[in-house]
């Protein structure tokens, strides 16, 4: 039960956290200390959590590598130290959910923080005109993406929501959810969004997912022109100064990683764009290419087909939901540098870890052979 308490306290003090930080405060300090005391006592309460938790190892055996390379070429220790960090809290947070007792409770709070970031971001925003305004400038907490994570913990809620108010909070706040992402005007969340709705679609029935992907096609064919003017005006096509600016990022990042193909720059790299220096960049792909090259990213690939290989052993119903959410938040975190969220990752871990420890089958209490001994009859 601790477990499952320090992991909502965790979820719940990221209201009180800034997303871009400048130092530890006491606020971080604490929900550091709670993500670790959730993590590790996870790990020690449950085997199912230890267990979990191994499906990681290849990721330690890709830091070390990339540790060493980092030492060897000069990085800095104290950035080769803040690249670890990341890794840590998504594996502290897979130990907590995967060994909570009540799981759902930790839905609720990534639900709720959820919202509460939703409703604020609204709140501020200066106008409903979206093609001038975006709720990202007024409230930057929503750059990070944990809306996406929101919507999948309503779908998922909804699964075990008995009484008709319960389903009724779970439906709103997914109805909410979808303005809040809507009014981010963050083309990496809208399509994240759009692209785990079409996952869950397809999982349920392939032959309405075809259809819908067809009807789609022929939608962009038929209004080309229409659909090109809203996206110049709504998605910012038309501004190419960000675009160009990380396109400029991956290139260099690509750059480097030709120099350096099998063992990457190391952990704690920096580069140069346009003058800035930037331990990280905003592509996922590119930034493990840059740091590990090919064999850490490699590594780093072997969980993520592990998790996916549990999250087809699910129920079918829930299998959609769970598929729907993986998609959605890796589309937007590939595209985006919330993959270095020190809010984020721990927070999809807990919820990834909560959302297998309720869908996956219990392994069978095997007794011991003590227990099949006859017991002597007294003489």
């Amino acid at each position: 039960m601790f477990t499952t308490v320090f992991a909502a306290a965790a979820m719940v003090l990221t209201l009180a956290l800034p997303p871009f930080p400048q130092g530890l405060s006491i606020p971080i300090t604490m929900f550091l200390l709670l993500v670790v005391l959730a993590g590790f006592g996870g790990f020690l309460r449950s085997s199912a959590a230890r267990a979990q938790v191994t499906l990681l190892i290849p990721w330690a055996l890709a830091l070390v590598v990339g540790l060493g390379v980092g030492t060897v070429g000069g990085n800095s220790l104290g950035q080769s130290l803040e690249d670890i960090l990341c890794y840590l809290l998504f594996a502290l947070g897979l130990c907590a959910g995967r060994a909570a007792s009540r799981p759902n409770l930790l839905f609720a709070a990534a639900l709720l923080v959820a919202v509460a970031d939703g409703l604020a971001s609204l709140w501020l925003l200066p106008s409903w005109d979206l093609s001038r305004y975006r709720s990202v400038y007024n409230y930057f907490k929503m750059a990070i993406g944990h809306p996406l994570v929101g919507l999948f913990c309503a779908a998922f809620l909804l699964h075990f929501a008995r009484k008709r108010s319960l389903r009724r909070i779970c439906s709103l706040s997914h109805a909410l959810l979808v303005v809040v992402v809507i009014a981010t005007v963050s083309r990496g969340m809208i399509l994240g969004m759009l692209l785990g709705w079409l996952t869950s679609l397809s999982v349920r029935s392939p032959r309405r997912g075809a259809l819908v992907v067809g009807l789609a096609v022929l939608a962009v064919v038929l209004f080309a022109t229409v659909l090109s003017d809203f996206a110049v005006t709504y998605l910012r096509l038309g501004q190419q100064g960000t675009v160009d600016a990380r396109v400029r990022e991956i290139e260099e990042c690509l750059r480097i990683f030709a120099d350096n193909p099998i063992f990457g720059a190391g952990l704690g790299a920096e580069l140069e764009v346009d003058g800035h220096h930037a331990s990280y960049v905003h592509n996922m792909v590119a930034y493990h290419l840059w740091k590990f090259g090919l064999f850490g990213s490699a590594l780093f690939a072997l969980p993520i087909f592990a998790l996916t290989r549990q999250a087809l052993r699910t129920p079918v119903h829930l299998r959609a939901t769970i598929l729907s959410g993986a998609v959605a938040v890796l589309f937007y975190v590939v595209t985006a540098a919330s993959y270095k969220s020190y809010i984020l990752v721990p927070m999809v871990g807990i919820v990834v870890g909560a959302a297998l420890q309720v869908s996956l089958p219990r392994r069978p209490v095997v007794p011991s052979p003590a227990a099949h001994q006859p017991v002597p009859e007294a003489s």
